[in-house]
């Protein structure tokens, strides 16, 4: 095959892989472990900078559709639709950070730049936040240090 030709399949088997990916549609409905409790629940992760006031947040519903923001801290976060994870993935995710936040209880490291996850239920009226400091290993963040690594492994999917 010439150089010129297996040029023009590889740009045609990237365009065709980037046109797939753009018109998968998004979910319709809830992922099958959400129950009429869970149906408002939301997961934010991410990361904080106090002294630049700025942000770089994640969020996850109960569809699996993962929206993100980044900039500067503010009441009103208008994030934009990223991309949505498998359903399944959806609910071993939730189950998962719902585990680690039983077993941590509470976790509050303050600094300059942190992390955090965060687990908000308005039907049941619960709200956890987690937060600690990205440039330590202490051993109070090392659950949720691996939660907030499962939950980018969604985003770079």
């Amino acid at each position: 095959m010439p150089i010129a030709s297996r040029r023009l399949h590889i740009a045609f088997v990237i365009l065709s892989c980037a046109l797939a990916a753009c018109t998968t549609p998004r979910p319709t409905t809830l992922a099958p472990c959400v129950t009429e409790k869970t149906g408002q629940l939301t997961i934010r992760w991410g990361t904080q900078d106090d002294s630049l006031q700025v942000v770089d947040v994640y969020r996850m519903n109960t569809k699996g559709e993962i929206f993100h923001y980044s900039g500067p801290v503010t009441q009103n976060v208008m994030d934009e639709y990223l991309l949505h994870v498998d359903q399944s993935d959806y609910c071993a995710a939730a189950a998962s950070v719902n585990a680690c936040f039983l077993k941590t209880q509470a976790l509050n490291t303050a600094a300059r730049k942190g992390r955090f996850i965060e687990y908000f239920n308005p039907a049941t009226d619960v709200y956890l936040r987690a937060a600690w400091n990205p440039d330590l290993q202490t051993f109070q963040s090392r659950d949720m240090r691996k939660e907030y690594d499962q939950l980018m492994n969604l985003v770079t999917k």
